[in-house]
């Protein structure tokens, strides 16, 4: 019989999927599964502050009101909230029981953190000049190194969106948990776990002659949604339609290229929200290869990109991979061979 890896993720994986029950259901036969309590922490905090919001809402309300109606509260905030924590607390032992991985309160974890910030260790951000953002990231890595150190599986899966802690330093905290552990772990992001759950074969051939409907249905779209991030049709000072490009790549883009693309195209619409248009740079470029072109990218078309991969992992999770396989090909029409004059004497 194989043996069971350990399953963990990141606290933005929660948000994604609140019915941790469910979740658990799904995995159990093949995986062990754990949370962390800095993510259980985080949640809490979250609650409270929304809780607080509406103990601030209320209390606004009476103030701005006061001369016509006198409100109290029959409850404090204080008290409410501490029951909510005692309450979520509990949810998350009765699900997961003694799968709760702590972490350390003293004065050497904090120590071992502020050291890591100062050389910019991951999960801090290895740039120079970032910030020293990252301490729940750091306190969580830390508290997997040392569960893992004496407990658990062999393997362990982890799921995370966060590209700044974990996705772009996973070759430097691989190597780190190995070392420390003697233990291999593995990043993947938050839309693996729809792989994880893929139904039994006889269930995926059944749903595999429902998805060839659907696909015929997404071809033309494919080629309309993907095909609108190359360039945008402007109206010219005379009346004239023009089609303008918003990039020009001298490296052609791959398939895992364009899926961790995808992959991160949620994240980076919502640090543009209220941009009309963006370069393509900002969403397209992961190492230099890319030009912005006159145009850029209209805000409109990428939520239709992520629209459409959402909707294909939705409904024929089996065909994502031909889903960035097209997407890539459309999107490789901007790429254009570098000239001599291109080429530099070094």
């Amino acid at each position: 019989m194989q043996k069971k890896k350990a399953f963990i993720f990141d606290t933005n994986f929660i948000i994604q999927n609140p019915k941790l029950d469910e979740v658990i259901e799904k995995l159990k036969d093949k995986y062990v599964i754990y949370v962390s309590q800095v993510s259980i922490d985080e949640r809490i905090a979250q609650q409270c502050r929304n809780l607080k919001e509406k103990f601030d809402e209320i209390d606004n309300c009476a103030n701005k009101y006061s001369d016509y109606v006198e409100m109290t509260f029959k409850r404090s905030y204080e008290r409410e909230a501490d029951a909510l924590r005692i309450a979520i607390q509990e949810k998350y032992a009765f699900f997961f029981e003694d799968k709760i991985i702590p972490f350390q309160k003293n004065r050497k974890i904090f120590e071992t953190i502020i050291d890591r910030a100062n050389k910019k260790e991951p999960p801090f951000s290895r740039e120079k000049e970032a910030s020293d953002k990252g301490f729940k990231d750091c306190l969580l890595w830390l508290s997997l190194l040392e569960y893992f150190k004496d407990n658990g599986e062999e393997e362990i899966v982890f799921l995370t969106d966060d590209k700044k802690a974990f996705k772009n330093h996973t070759d430097f905290l691989v190597k780190e948990f190995e070392r420390k552990t003697g233990k291999t772990i593995i990043f993947y992001p938050n839309s693996y776990y729809k792989e994880m759950v893929k139904p039994s074969n006889t269930t995926q051939q059944q749903d595999n002659k429902k998805a060839i409907i659907k696909i015929e249905e997404f071809r033309d779209e494919i080629e309309s949604v993907i095909d609108a991030l190359r360039g945008v049709e402007v109206e010219t000072f005379w009346g004239n339609s023009q089609w303008l490009r918003t990039f020009t790549t001298h490296i052609p883009f791959d398939t895992t290229y364009i899926k961790n693309f995808f992959i991160e195209l949620q994240s980076d619409i919502s640090t543009h929200l209220f941009e009309k248009s963006i370069p393509a740079t900002k969403v397209l470029d992961f190492d230099g290869r890319l030009f912005d072109c006159t145009a850029e990218i209209p805000l409109k078309h990428l939520e239709k990109a992520l629209e459409l991969y959402q909707r294909v992992l939705n409904e024929c999770p089996q065909y994502t991979e031909q889903f960035f396989e097209a997407a890539t090909k459309i999107l490789n029409r901007n790429f254009v061979e570098a000239s001599e004059e291109d080429v530099l004497p070094f």
